[in-house]
């Protein structure tokens, strides 16, 4: 499961908003990251599918990991707030 949250233009300098997520693997964090996004989003909205692609990415990647030692799972969840 993955918790995932964006500060739209949490940077007012750079106008770049702040993303942030959080993996979870039988009950513990097993991945986070907290950080600028590379590009100004323009809306809210637009901040919140910046973070949910970065998200699927990890995502894609924890699926990938867990395959070689034969772990097999059938639901990958994404909570996010908006």
């Amino acid at each position: 499961m993955c918790f995932s949250d964006v500060d739209w233009i949490g940077d007012i300098d750079m106008r770049r908003s702040t993303l942030g997520y959080m993996v979870t693997f039988a009950r513990g964090v097993v991945s986070w990251q907290w950080k600028l996004q590379k590009c100004v989003a323009l809306s809210t909205k637009e901040a919140e599918y910046i973070v949910v692609i970065e998200v699927n990415k990890e995502m894609l990647w924890m699926k990938q990991f867990l395959k070689e030692p034969g772990q097999t799972h059938q639901e990958y969840i994404i909570q996010c707030d908006n």
